[in-house]
This record gives C-alpha cells, sequence and structure tokens, in this order.
C-alpha cells in the first residue's frame, strides 16, 4: 500500500482515537487538526494548511501549533460563542488574540503565508518573524522522541 502523508497521519489519528477509547479518554484533537498538525513544519507554522479547517478547528489549531499546548475549557467556551462569524473575521481575531499574548511573545514561532492583516503597527508585516532556528521546546521534544518518530518528523517536515 503507498500513502500520502495525509492518508497515513488520517491512519495513525484513527489508530490513537480507538485506543483512547477503549481507554474511555477522547482524543485532544479532531482529525482534521491532527492532520494538519503532522503536515506543520517543526519551526514555523503554515496559515495556506490550517485555513482549510473550519472555525472550531481553527482556533484549536491555532493553541497546537502557535502556543505549543491545547485551548483550555475557559478559552474554549469563549471562542464558542464565536464561531458563527465570518471565517475571516474570526480568524483575524484568533490569530491577532494569539500573537499579542504575552505566551506568544515567549516562543514567536513564525507563521508564514498569512494574508491576514495582523499587525496595526506594521500593516505589510503580518507577524514579526525573528526565529527560523526550531525553537528550543521542540528540540528537546524532538530528542525524547523514538528514533521512528524523529524520521517520521524529517520527512514530514522535508528534511529527509
Amino acid at each position: 500500500m503507498n500513502y500520502t502523508d495525509d492518508e497515513l497521519a488520517r491512519k495513525l489519528y484513527g489508530i490513537a482515537s480507538e485506543r483512547m477509547h477503549a481507554a474511555n479518554r477522547q482524543m485532544p484533537c479532531s482529525e482534521a487538526v491532527f492532520s494538519v498538525l503532522t503536515a506543520a513544519k517543526p519551526d514555523a507554522v503554515s496559515y495556506p494548511a490550517m485555513a482549510k479547517l473550519g472555525n472550531a478547528d481553527f482556533v484549536e489549531a491555532a493553541y497546537l501549533l502557535l502556543l505549543g499546548r491545547p485551548i483550555d475549557e475557559p478559552s474554549r467556551a469563549s471562542w464558542q460563542a464565536q464561531f458563527a462569524q465570518p471565517e475571516q473575521e474570526f480568524r483575524t481575531t484568533v490569530l491577532k488574540t494569539i500573537i499579542q499574548s504575552g505566551e506568544y511573545q515567549k516562543h514567536r514561532i513564525p507563521l508564514t503565508g498569512c494574508p491576514l492583516s495582523l499587525s496595526e503597527d506594521e500593516p505589510d508585516q503580518n507577524l514579526l518573524i525573528s526565529a527560523q532556528a526550531m525553537p528550543e521546546r521542540l528540540v528537546r521534544i524532538y530528542q525524547k522522541m523514538p528514533r521512528f518518530l524523529q524520521k517520521l518528523a524529517k520527512k514530514i517536515a522535508g528534511k529527509e
């Protein structure tokens, strides 16, 4: 069998989901978000990859990719009240909120290919892109991964 990276990610999600369900637990994200996460480069976030997600999945992916953590319940409830907004308006609000947060300023994962105007100070520059190397926390996570996952991460990132 030959799989595309996306098909492989979705198959892995299915296996993990079955195991989580058997343990009476839920997956921490949807299949669509998982697919975007597995396709993400370790040192940047691609807006076009996130653009195919609906508002609910978009906010979930934004938290995981830009802040490096799942969305907390109070934030989820707050954003849920805004899911009915038009996508562009909702996404601009989500991304502005995240990139202006102190939490994001500590990590500063670059967001690439974003057509939304996110910075009032410099409208031509959507985000400050200062770190082109892999963030330290991702290096630590990568180093703790089993060898086969390291290879998969390199392949997904286009480094192998």
